[in-house]
């Protein structure tokens, strides 16, 4: 049987053993919280830094760190590009009708002219232009008047009527002749006996033999006459022809709706440059092509085209990039477009003006009609 003293120090034991594995308990613990938030730690640093950089040493780290956190920068006034005004439709004008600018349109020609035409029109067109009269398979209807470029001849001298034929008539019949009497002749007679006399005289080739001088025309014979002839200075000059203006030969279109301005028929558009260039452009491509035509003697059916598409750059170089036939339409017929273009070419340089507002080329698609 154990001693009292022995069983109170074996009651002992067990409290100590107690906190010693709560001790370790708790050490235990600590080593797993702390092994979840370095692993927390680690997910966080490879999720904000790249992978290609996980191999840096932790003072690179350090220092990138340092620098992601302070930086300078500096915003700059972004340059404002100069505003592009790109051309938006070409149209042809009448020369007959006034200039004058319009108040506001897209289109551009080689005048101002602002739209107009005899009569107002019942229904109003969308972009003021005017009504004409024309074929309705026309769709990019640029023309508004048609013509040739026969060149405009001067008027001839007018016939004198019968009352002017007689009129002249009687005034060179009231007409008196011109007499001019004998000129004399001067005897010149040197004071020294050594010198050489002279007699000087006036050509009498224009004496009538008269015996004093009477004034009148040299073409009447009439001696009797009273009065000076002045059928030349009241001779009738007649006026000349009044030239028309070329204007080339173009298919109109059938347009209804027209512009309720009222006077010499005109389109909206402004002057530019470029609008001059295209009125040139397209005066010598259809002179080449109507000249083309002419000479082949071929005929199509009315509603044949051909749309040739083709660029023109800033030294007046041209390339043809698409054609399309309609129609009945055939090779001949595309050539004939297509050379009607490039044969003339290069053509004039374009302006310093020109190459800021449209770059170094333009794209353009002319239409060929055949009727």
């Amino acid at each position: 049987m154990p001693s009292p003293e022995l069983e109170l120090l074996t009651n002992k034991r067990p409290p100590r053993k107690r906190r010693e594995n709560d001790q370790r308990e708790r050490s235990i613990l600590i080593g797993i919280v702390c092994t979840v938030l370095l692993h927390l730690l680690a997910a966080w640093l490879i999720h904000e830094i790249p992978i290609e950089k996980v191999s840096h040493t932790p003072a690179e780290l350090a220092a990138m760190a340092r620098k992601k956190r302070s930086f300078n920068f500096e915003l700059a006034p972004m340059p404002i590009p100069p505003p592009k005004v790109n051309p938006t439709k070409f149209v042809e004008t009448n020369p007959d009708a006034p200039a004058n600018e319009p108040d506001k349109t897209n289109n551009f020609s080689n005048r101002n002219q602002q739209a107009a035409q005899k009569e107002a029109a019942k229904e109003k067109d969308p972009e003021n232009r005017p009504s004409v009269t024309g074929r309705e398979d026309i769709k990019d209807d640029t023309a508004i008047v048609t013509g040739d470029h026969a060149q405009p001849q001067q008027g001839a001298a007018a016939a004198p009527s019968a009352s002017q034929t007689q009129g002249q008539q009687s005034s060179q019949q009231q007409a008196r002749a011109q007499q001019i009497p004998l000129n004399g002749s001067e005897k010149l007679e040197n004071p020294s006996k050594d010198g050489i006399g002279a007699n000087v005289s006036k050509n009498p080739a224009t004496s009538t033999d008269s015996q004093q001088l009477v004034e009148g025309s040299r073409e009447s014979k009439n001696a009797e006459g009273g009065l000076i002839s002045t059928t030349a200075a009241n001779h009738p000059t007649p006026k000349p022809r009044p030239r028309l203006t070329a204007v080339r030969s173009a298919v109109l279109s059938n347009r209804v709706s027209g512009t309720q301005n009222v006077g010499v028929v005109g389109q909206d558009a402004r002057w530019s440059e470029y609008g001059d260039y295209m009125a040139e452009l397209i005066d010598i491509v259809d002179r080449e092509w109507h000249g083309m035509v002419d000479e082949s003697n071929l005929h199509y059916k009315q509603g044949t085209h051909v749309d040739v598409t083709f660029t023109i750059g800033a030294k007046g170089e041209v390339k043809v990039t698409k054609t399309e036939q309609y129609g009945g339409a055939d090779d001949v017929a595309v050539g004939q477009c297509t050379s009607a273009i490039t044969n003339p070419g290069p053509y004039r340089k374009w302006t310093e003006e020109m190459v800021n507002v449209l770059g170094t080329e333009q794209s353009i698609t002319f239409s060929f009609y055949y009727y």
